[in-house]
């Protein structure tokens, strides 16, 4: 299905949830997210917020760069296949995001835990203490609300107190300025956060908590980004409608992703943009399943 939000010279944004239509939008080399300051007002602000949200020492973000860029897509590569190899550590039975699957851990513990093995991904050495944890777990809330705000008067507030630079240095600071690493434990683990609370609710049902193995836990749990966005480059008529240059177009993943059960959407991993972690965050969750329902089949 598909929406089209369009107020002439103000506004231009076509959303699409389903899943066919968001493969062939993703495979139109019409369509980028190298997002130019064209189309209407909004469009143009929008597209310039994400320009300095995603931006770092005055480089974009990786995850902010084009389906040409050889740089970006060599990054991703090689971050990919390292991942692939990367065994998930091994779990102990109090770890708060087992804990929290299981009902005995707040989210406010298991989230910090989370972040920590994300960061680990990156930098062996990122061992947060306590309360350093704790304000990089809070950084990473503002700074994933904040890349996800749609309303202006937010950005000029987050502008004037410098609340969003703020905490974009918190986390850079933590992983050595990496902005892979910034996109990995302030945004994208929010995602599997989000896996986590699903396997806490796969866990709380008796007939779920047994019926499922690791892998269809990890499947049925797992949340895919809420939306990503692309800008129109050339006229292109694509499912939803014609797109003139600047309208950007809304792939509403979770949206699609709900009606599928199929890690191929939330992840893309046909796409040029495919997430790099898609096989280890699949077999984290299945690892913090497992764990999870291994005490509960103790006598």
């Amino acid at each position: 299905m598909a929406r089209r939000i369009r107020i002439p010279l103000l506004i231009d944004i076509l959303e699409v949830d389903d899943a066919a239509s968001i493969d062939a939008i993703n495979q139109d080399p019409r369509l980028d997210r190298a997002y130019g300051r064209t189309g209407p007002l909004f469009n143009r602000m929008l597209a310039a917020r994400l320009m300095r949200v995603f931006r770092l020492d005055g480089a974009l973000f990786p995850t902010m760069l084009g389906r040409t860029d050889a740089a970006r897509a060599s990054a991703q590569a090689a971050l990919a296949a390292r991942l692939q190899e990367t065994p998930v550590p091994d779990l102990a039975d109090d770890d708060a995001m087992v804990a929290y699957v299981r009902g005995a851990a707040a989210r406010e513990k298991a989230g910090p835990a989370l972040q920590r093995l994300v960061g680990r991904l990156f930098d062996p050495a990122f061992t947060p203490a306590e309360g350093e944890a704790q304000r990089l777990w809070d950084a990473a809330i503002r700074f994933d609300a904040a890349a996800r705000s749609p309303n202006p008067l937010r950005w000029l507030q987050q502008a004037l107190f410098g609340t969003l630079h703020a905490d974009r240095n918190i986390l850079a600071g933590a992983v050595g300025r990496d902005p892979m690493a910034i996109h990995a434990i302030g945004i994208a683990l929010h995602n599997i956060m989000k896996s986590l609370d699903r396997l806490r609710e796969c866990h709380d049902d008796p007939v779920r908590r047994f019926a499922l193995d690791g892998r269809s836990a990890a499947i049925a749990a797992l949340a895919a980004p809420d939306a990503v966005l692309r800008q129109a480059k050339a006229v292109a008529d694509v499912p939803g409608g014609s797109l003139t240059p600047g309208t950007l177009v809304q792939l509403k993943l979770a949206d699609a992703a709900e009606r599928r059960l199929d890690p191929a959407i939330a992840f893309q991993s046909p796409s040029w943009n495919a997430c790099p972690a898609a096989g280890f965050v699949a077999r984290l969750l299945a690892a913090i399943w497992i764990k999870a329902r291994a005490k509960d089949e103790q006598p």
